[in-house]
């Protein structure tokens, strides 16, 4: 997946609140190796160890954290966001130790359409382990079952091929390329886009 807005501004007007009021309550999700929570200020040594990694923050349109100042920052916008609903962020927690290994979230959203836009980032670590496939699929079933929606999508750079393995494997069809349509770290990248509907998840038997 392609980015985590580290900035939230100028999000087009929601005419309902319906997702904001999901996340306010924002439920936690546990897997065999994983929990998915709310981010805490006490998670900043984990998020920066891999946030400060440029290879993490490569496909990213955020630059590595020089400092963890930095990453304090994007805590306590994600934090503060999350009384109003206006965060999506959770955090991935490893179960065996207990460290935060990345993150997974809506990164964008509409009520009027009834979608989001998934997104992650993760330890380089835990990379090519199913880590992410297996978080994103707790907020999947989270979005179509708890949240009805109609949609839900992914983007990623055209050559950031493990993003793209993780949204087949969601089974998210892909939908096209948005040819140079981000101004990112000095060039313009196109953009891939995957995409599952509600029916696609219930008419898939795997779910």
């Amino acid at each position: 997946m392609k980015r985590i807005p580290f900035d939230k501004e100028g999000k087009e007007e929601r005419i309902r609140m319906d997702i904001e009021n999901h996340l306010k309550r924002m439920p936690e999700f546990e897997t065999e190796r994983i929990k998915l929570r709310k981010l805490a200020y006490s998670d900043v040594e984990d998020v920066f160890a891999f946030c400060s990694n440029p290879n993490v923050a490569g496909p990213m349109t955020w630059e590595a954290n020089r400092t963890k100042e930095e990453t304090n920052e994007f805590l306590r916008m994600v934090i503060t966001g999350y009384e109003k609903g206006g965060s999506g962020e959770w955090a991935i927690e490893w179960k065996e130790s207990g460290r935060v290994i990345g993150v997974a979230a809506f990164i964008d959203w509409s009520n009027k359409h009834k979608c989001v836009e998934l997104g992650y980032f993760l330890s380089e670590n835990y990379w090519g382990k199913g880590v992410a496939t297996e978080a994103l699929q707790e907020l999947v079933h989270y979005g179509f079952k708890d949240l009805e929606l109609n949609r839900i999508e992914g983007r990623s750079d055209t050559d950031n091929f493990g993003s793209q393995k993780v949204m087949k494997k969601l089974g998210m069809q892909h939908e096209g390329t948005l040819r140079k349509n981000e101004w990112i770290k000095g060039e313009f990248r196109d953009t891939e886009v995957y995409g599952m509907l509600a029916g696609d998840y219930d008419s898939n038997p795997d779910y």
